[in-house]
């Protein structure tokens, strides 16, 4: 555990072990998780600011527009909020003004994987709002709530009542069934009274969304080739970069962008940390993300089968993007 500016620390890190299972799967692949290490926060921030990259811009302003209606639901005063992959927490802030002046306690956990972000996103926050308590746990979002809950036990005076926030659409790096086990064991850690906070993409035009993930600046690139970058540092790895190539596009077909890095040639890549080599055909593809966009209709029948229910859908006025806030159904797996 580490101390910093008297917040907590819990350090997780399964890199090197998913990337040697990942690189040797028959499609090989590496979980969207482990873009965001500093310079990958920092690309994906540049990526927000690109005109052809919607999804930010809209879910800030679906925010703003309903954080109001968001606290008259909470109602009392005191709440913990518990966000799942805080990168910044530029849009939580958007939520985190508001609460801190309407309510008499408020209690901030980010759970995300890159300690370095982390940090300085507990140290910005810390500086912005000394009445915010904050506990940061570097960890995957399950257990990081396995540890909020045991935390909560023993702290009497850390609120009861949770509102669990996933924003920038990330449950779209989940395939549905994924997602759906996902919300699932998120209930688990939710009472009756307690709220989830989901920003989704919706489903629109193809050309849309291919130009949001092939920005003109290639912006979009440079995060992908990024995971390569970590890798060589963070693991001895050996790959040259200038081997791969950005490939994203939307399959209409699943639903879902899909982002690959390409290898150029035939080579052979050694990653020192996992004592291994690794083979790659010309054409063949490192998956890195699918970003999977939804119907309301079938946004409202995954959120249903993993036990919860809408209590409000935000929504733009064109219907590009939605947040919606979620409470668990009564008959659901209890905390």
């Amino acid at each position: 555990m580490l101390i910093h500016n008297n917040e907590r620390f819990i350090i997780n890190n399964e890199f090197a072990k998913e990337v040697a299972r990942g690189l040797n799967d028959k499609q090989k692949q590496i979980s969207p998780k482990f873009f965001y290490d500093k310079k990958g926060s920092r690309l994906f921030e540049e990526i927000c600011m690109q005109p052809e990259y919607y999804l930010n811009r809209i879910e800030s302003q679906i925010l703003k527009n309903s954080v109001d209606e968001i606290l008259k639901i909470i109602g009392g005063q005191e709440i913990s909020v518990i966000e799942l992959g805080n990168g910044n927490s530029l849009k939580t802030r958007i939520l985190l003004g508001p609460f801190l002046a309407k309510l008499k306690v408020v209690t901030y956990f980010p759970i995300d994987v890159s300690l370095k972000m982390l940090k300085k996103s507990i140290g910005d926050l810390f500086r912005e709002y000394a009445n915010l308590q904050i506990y940061g746990i570097c960890s995957d979002y399950v257990s990081g709530l396995v540890k909020i809950n045991e935390f909560m036990k023993l702290k009497s005076k850390i609120p009861n009542k949770k509102l669990i926030i996933f924003l920038g659409s990330t449950i779209g790096n989940f395939d549905p069934k994924e997602a759906m086990n996902f919300l699932h064991s998120i209930a688990r850690f939710v009472r009756k009274d307690d709220l989830l906070l989901i920003g989704i993409d919706l489903e629109k035009d193809k050309s849309i969304l291919d130009r949001a993930y092939n920005d003109k600046k290639g912006i979009t690139a440079k995060f992908n080739f990024n995971v390569l970058a970590r890798i060589n540092r963070e693991l001895e790895g050996e790959f040259n970069i200038s081997n791969f190539e950005h490939k994203s596009f939307y399959n209409i077909h699943k639903h879902r962008i899909e982002m690959h890095l390409e290898s150029k040639l035939d080579q052979q890549v050694r990653i020192g940390a996992i004592e291994k080599m690794f083979y790659f055909k010309k054409g063949e593809t490192i998956h890195t993300e699918n970003s999977y966009k939804y119907s309301l209709p079938r946004l409202n029948r995954l959120v249903k089968k993993a036990g919860f229910q809408v209590i409000r859908n935000f929504t733009d006025p064109e219907q590009q993007y939605t947040v919606i806030l979620l409470k668990k159904v009564s008959n659901a797996t209890k905390s």
